[in-house]
């Protein structure tokens, strides 16, 4: 009896595989408009946030209407830039450098009005976390991890709410005002870390040997291999990620491709493109990835799964 489950199971698993291609590769940017990196997809899909390759400034553009607006010069505001729950008021970082120090302000733009605000001003250690794949809730300032005031009544709720970040090449977890340290593959580079759509995984890069999944008690789950830049699916059943090769000076070729989160099935989704792709991030459902390629256009590749 337990052979003849054995073959059953391991019949069924080509059926639950499914086979992902790209249906569309839309152009979201003309060389016209500028040269623009690292989108960001709004709360309602209705929007693009982007920046300059080195980070310095943030552009909006309303995918209706075509419109492109600049939001801010400011260097440093591609870092983790998102925006609030509802989508009126972006949230982005603003650098400068006195005396060969970098002094980081936290600023809020809000799109209805135009009005710009310094939640915190001229700060030695400041960065953002977005709490899912475009919303900002909380920020660490100089290793002290706050709510993101005005964006919600909840203030529990804010405070309750899981944050990931580096510090010291350390992935550092922040859960209900506790710290806790991970190290799930011992000491190293540890780079993008993200926490998955339902609260219980841990996405991260080891630098040197890959991108893994482990739980948040930093267990291991799933080794994805060469993953760059990863980011979960709105659903967490798949990253998106970046295979980039350079020679030590600059990129020769890159595509993007997606992986199951326990690494069981991995998709090539720009292999024919004769541009390299980077930065890849996920729109509002699985079916979209909005990516730019390394000249600077922005592009959403429409997915298929069959």
């Amino acid at each position: 009896m337990k052979t003849l489950l054995l073959i059953i199971y391991f019949f069924s698993i080509p059926l639950l595989a499914q086979k992902v291609s790209v249906a569309e590769n839309i152009a979201v940017t003309t060389e016209s408009e500028g040269s623009f990196f690292y989108p960001t997809v709004s709360p309602d899909g209705s929007a693009i946030l982007f920046s300059e390759q080195n980070q310095k400034g943030l552009w909006l553009k309303n995918i209706k209407t075509g419109k492109l607006e600049k939001i801010t010069d400011a260097a440093g505001a591609g870092y983790d830039a998102g925006f609030s729950d509802n989508g009126s008021e972006i949230f982005y970082r603003s650098d400068k450098f006195v005396s060969g120090r970098r002094m980081s302000s936290l600023v809020s733009h809000n799109l209805l009005t135009g009005k710009e605000t310094k939640i915190e001003n001229d700060v030695r250690d400041l960065k953002l976390s977005r709490t899912t794949r475009w919303k900002c809730y909380l920020y660490m300032k100089e290793n002290t991890v706050k709510p993101i005031p005005g964006i919600s009544s909840l203030n529990k709720k804010q405070a309750s709410l899981l944050s990931v970040f580096i510090e010291n090449s350390n992935i550092v977890l922040y859960k209900n005002g506790s710290k806790t340290n991970i190290q799930p593959l011992g000491k190293g580079n540890y780079i993008w870390p993200s926490i998955s759509p339902d609260g219980t995984k841990l996405l991260f890069t080891f630098a040197g040997k890959g991108t893994y999944v482990s739980d948040l008690n930093g267990k291991i789950i799933a080794e994805l291999g060469r993953a760059n830049y990863p980011s979960w699916s709105p659903d967490g059943s798949w990253i998106v990620f970046m295979d980039d090769k350079d020679d030590g000076r600059v990129l020769t070729t890159s595509t993007i491709g997606i992986v199951k989160f326990d690494g069981s099935e991995r998709y090539t989704l720009t292999e024919n493109d004769k541009n390299i792709s980077i930065y890849p991030k996920w729109g509002n459902t699985r079916n979209e990835i909005y990516y730019n390629t390394s000249s600077g256009q922005v592009r959403k590749l429409n997915l298929k799964y069959e």
